[in-house]
């Protein structure tokens, strides 16, 4: 079996790191260099995993070319949760698709989204 687990650079992990963390992501594990502070991090919804990385460049610029797309069973109790820490970009009751997502920004403008099956939430 394979598995992709994606990675964000971020300018700040620490910062990121508690920013997601406060949303309800779990911290699986970290890393520190000696005087370096936090180089990575691991965290976790449900199963869903990502890591966090240094982003050193200079030139960061404002486009973010990467996201996460996590599946949960219900996005109903995220809602208020997202909104009170993140700019929301949309919630979509219905997709072409058959999902129901939110869709925000987290602190370090990366795009995120929680989506779940509008079948399987109605059940």
């Amino acid at each position: 079996m394979a598995t992709c687990l994606s990675f964000l650079r971020v300018p700040d992990i620490e910062k990121t790191l508690d920013w997601y963390v406060d949303l309800g992501f779990k911290c699986l594990g970290t890393n520190a260099e000696p005087g370096c502070g936090l180089d990575w991090a691991l965290l976790d919804w449900e199963g869903a995993r990502f890591m966090l990385y240094p982003d050193g460049r200079a030139d960061r610029g404002v486009v973010k070319d990467a996201g996460l797309y996590i599946t949960v069973d219900s996005i109903d109790e995220l809602i208020e949760p997202v909104k009170a820490r993140a700019e929301v970009i949309e919630i979509n009751p219905e997709t072409f698709y058959g999902m129901k997502e939110i869709v925000f920004k987290d602190l370090n403008g990366f795009q995120v989204t929680f989506g779940c099956e509008v079948e399987t939430e109605n059940k």
